[in-house]
């Protein structure tokens, strides 16, 4: 990915590339391209979430750390 989106840009993205996925009129070999073009921007999703996920384990720790 060229620009880094932001989270919700990708997923805008996603859900229009979903929408074509589904019309009955794109043709074959735009449905192909759109499902890469779709699996990456999963995986980019998917990568922020885990990332963000960790971050927020890191929190919570040190907070219970400090608790104690």
């Amino acid at each position: 990915m060229s620009k880094e989106k932001t989270f919700e840009e990708a997923m805008q993205e996603l859900e229009a590339i979903v929408k074509q996925i589904e019309d009955e009129e794109t043709p074959l070999e735009t449905i192909l391209s759109l499902y890469e073009k779709g699996s990456e921007l999963s995986a980019y999703c998917q990568d922020i979430l885990s990332k963000t996920q960790a971050k927020l384990e890191t929190i919570q720790q040190k907070a219970n750390s400090t608790e104690v």
